[in-house]
């Protein structure tokens, strides 16, 4: 009782998976073959080709290379030849592998009995005789009766008889080697089957490619025009993937025994991707909401009909690059319960003229034919631009566009496709595309504030073994400014940064040093001497007392002499609140800040020994004073005025300030009556219409405005630089304190460096 107890607990436990019956195999083999019966049926009528040939071949045998004879030469049994040699009528006898000729006394014709010639003649007909079959007939063979010439053929197997009869009869027997067959000749021979075969072959593909030719060139031109969207399809509840597995796999047989040619019609594909839902997306609720409400119109469109309210026919996603656009796109495909098709605008255009406006009417049958529906099209920049007046406007892209257009205010009720599209240059976009009745709305994506950071860290952390000391609040507070894309990018690298360490979770300190990989750029290894190394202390030491000191200022977060990207040192700033207005007192810090490396070499080395390391420094100060000057008004000189207009690219009014681009001649007649062009029409245009000043820099006013642009940069710059220098000038000790410390320890974080120069005076 106990041992067959023992035998059941050793047998393996039953998984839950059920064996698959024979009888699907069995299934599967029959429609397999009833779906390739014309592949099967051409598979083996090869094969059977194939063996009939080499059946075939192998009957042959190779070519063999015989003596040539002369035309006089009698060809005789080899029974016959026996009897001559018997009766004693043969005088000489020549073998070459199974092939014998001889020489006869006298003709076969004349009686053996009858006198024959002398020893003397016969032993002369010999030699000549022998030197003819010697030379294969070249030698001069004139002074024999060809009727004393015969050849014949040995059996296969030989006669042992032969030579002993030949000796006896004292027969003058000579042996010459076989011609051997040409390498070429037996290769080829071989071959031969493979040769007729791919004859065959070439014949039958040959004939029927020339048969469909038109027609195949038909299809392919018509596959050109056809949409290359994806498809995403919601799994109805209840049905089991195996289930959906089998119905593709028959849809699949079906379109391959229904078809004739050799190119299908391409719909849209099914994408088999992670399913996204809003649940994934985090850190703009507000966008959400707007997106969800187009998802449950189409859930339940009656809520919404019973109030007189139709469903928006479009919506614009814009935002810069990273804000999460094509992620709300998916999740849209992960939770409406209708057919989403999804393309890339870029996708429409080819190189053949009018392929882009047939993929986008292709498209968009297909969404009437699935209403409703969800058409998403990502980056819709790439046709969508605007029509101009340049040389080339009406090319292929201009026709997408107009097709576009159409298809998006060709919509009635019954067919209810909402068409979704994302871009990040919403200002190069034709004005005919953004009116109501296409988008209908447009959804601004804009960067997370401290709380959607704080949400997005929360989502893309979900699956990391995060260290107790990571606090995401105070990461959301580190990280201002940064999109969606770049926290999944911070939290990736955080991991790849613990997994370099070995360690077991994510520790704050991993992901401080994700963000400064980041930001700042990876550690390079440069050797550099001790006299470049206090420079660069110096410089960034600079950077860092001004921002200390100077309230308005950013915190400082890390200060490194390390090299990393393009710099040989960096100041990391941390901004804990979001900001989104600038005051002129920040302005003016961040450019103080921005000068202090070189105010810090100038206290410190003099104006001779100052480097070139302040380069990027001068470029994003002076860009920043001139958008104060020329944008913001920030200028008592200048004044408030928007003094930076960028024309739109292609338009009229671009090259309005040139008098060259203007229609600058007319028709008019001389004193003869003659018609003449003449100029005057483009200088009364611009006589009659004066330009401001700050649009036309080309004329006396614009002039003196753009120096007085320049004046004013010039001037904040100097503030800026004041502002610096009296700064560090009251901080020397600290300056050098600070310089020694980056040397020591080559790195400080934002607690070394307070211990060193006290709190930050807010």
């Amino acid at each position: 009782m106990d041992d067959n107890a023992g035998r059941h607990n050793k047998l393996p436990k039953w998984n839950g998976q059920r064996r698959r019956p024979v009888e699907d195999y069995g299934r599967k083999a029959w429609q397999f073959f009833r779906g390739e019966q014309h592949a099967l049926w051409t598979v083996a009528l090869l094969v059977a080709l194939l063996a009939l040939s080499f059946a075939v071949a192998s009957q042959l045998r190779p070519p063999i290379p015989t003596i040539p004879t002369s035309n006089g030469e009698m060809a005789i049994s080899y029974s016959g030849f026996v009897q001559m040699v018997e009766e004693g009528n043969v005088l000489a006898v020549n073998i070459r592998g199974n092939e014998i000729r001889a020489l006869l006394s006298q003709p076969a014709q004349v009686n053996s009995k009858q006198a024959g010639t002398s020893i003397s003649q016969q032993n002369q007909d010999v030699l000549v005789w022998d030197r003819y079959v010697s030379t294969g007939n070249s030698a001069d063979g004139k002074a024999l009766d060809s009727e004393r010439a015969l050849h014949t053929q040995m059996p296969v197997n030989g006669d042992g008889r032969l030579m002993p009869l030949l000796l006896s009869k004292h027969i003058q027997v000579r042996t010459l080697p076989v011609t051997q067959v040409a390498v070429w000749l037996m290769y080829l021979w071989r071959s031969l089957p493979f040769l007729v075969f791919a004859l065959v072959m070439f014949v039958y593909f040959w004939t029927r490619k020339h048969t469909n030719l038109e027609k195949s060139i038909d299809q392919r031109v018509s596959q050109l025009g056809k949409s290359r969207a994806r498809r995403f399809e919601r799994v109805k509840e209840g049905s089991s993937r195996r289930d959906e597995e089998y119905k593709d796999q028959a849809r699949s047989s079906t379109t391959l025994m229904n078809s004739e040619s050799m190119i299908r019609a391409r719909t849209a594909r099914l994408s088999s991707e992670k399913r996204v839902t809003f649940a994934d997306v985090a850190g703009i609720d507000e966008v959400r909401e707007e997106l969800e409400e187009i998802v449950q119109f189409l859930r339940a469109p009656e809520r919404y009909n019973k109030l007189g309210a139709r469903i928006p026919c479009g919506a614009l996603l814009v935002g810069p690059p990273g804000t999460g656009k094509t992620l709300l796109a998916r999740a849209v495909a992960g939770e409406a319960r209708v057919p989403f098709f999804s393309m890339s605008a870029s996708e429409f255009v080819e190189m053949f003229v009018g392929v882009g406006a047939s993929r986008v009417r292709d498209l968009f049958n297909q969404a009437r034919q699935a209403s409703p529906s969800v058409v998403f099209i990502d980056e819709i920049d790439a046709v969508g631009r605007k029509r101009s007046m340049r040389m080339g406007g009406n090319d292929e892209r201009d026709q997408t566009l107009n097709q576009l257009l159409v298809e998006l205010d060709g919509f009635d009720e019954r067919h209810a496709v909402v068409v979704m599209a994302a871009t990040n240059r919403a200002d190069i976009l034709d004005n005919a595309l953004l009116r109501p009745g296409r988008f209908d709305r447009r959804i601004m994506v804009s960067p997370p504030d401290r709380v959607g950071r704080e949400a997005i860290l929360r989502v893309h952390t979900r699956k990391n073994p995060l260290d107790p000391d990571v606090s995401l609040e105070r990461l959301a507070r580190m990280t201002t400014g940064m999109t969606g894309a770049d926290l999944a990018n911070l939290v990736n690298e955080s991991a790849l940064v613990a997994a370099r360490r070995n360690l077991d979770t994510v520790s704050h300190q991993c992901f401080e040093d994700a963000l400064a990989r980041v930001q700042l750029g990876a550690l390079r290894p440069l050797v550099m001497n001790e006299h470049e190394r206090r420079i660069i202390a110096v410089h960034e030491a600079g950077h860092a007392l001004v921002a200390h000191y100077l309230p308005a200022a950013d915190a400082v977060n890390r200060v490194t002499i390390l090299p990393r990207g393009q710099s040989l040192g960096v100041t990391q700033f941390i901004n804990e609140d979001d900001r989104y207005n600038y005051s002129r007192e920040y302005l003016m810090a961040k450019i103080a800040v921005g000068l202090g490396g070189r105010v810090a070499e100038e206290l410190t080395f003099g104006m001779s020994q100052v480097t070139t390391g302040a380069e990027n420094d001068f470029q994003v100060v002076t860009n920043l004073a001139k958008r104060m000057v020329t944008r913001w008004g920030m200028s008592q000189e200048v004044g408030l005025v928007f003094a930076d207009h960028q024309a739109e690219e292609g338009s009229y009014a671009f090259n309005m300030d040139r008098q060259s681009a203007l229609p600058g001649q007319t028709l008019a007649l001389d004193g003869s009556g003659k018609p003449v062009w003449h100029s005057d029409f483009s200088r009364a245009y611009h006589a009659a219409n004066p330009q401001p000043a700050f649009v036309s820099p080309q004329s006396p006013l614009g002039s003196n405005l753009k120096g007085l642009v320049d004046a004013e940069i010039t001037r904040l710059i100097d503030e800026g630089h004041a502002l610096a220098t009296r700064t560090l000038s009251e901080h020397n000790e600290q300056l050098h304190l600070l310089a020694d410390a980056l040397i020591e320890h080559e790195a400080l974080d934002c607690e070394h460096f307070e211990l060193l120069v006290g709190k930050k005076q807010i």
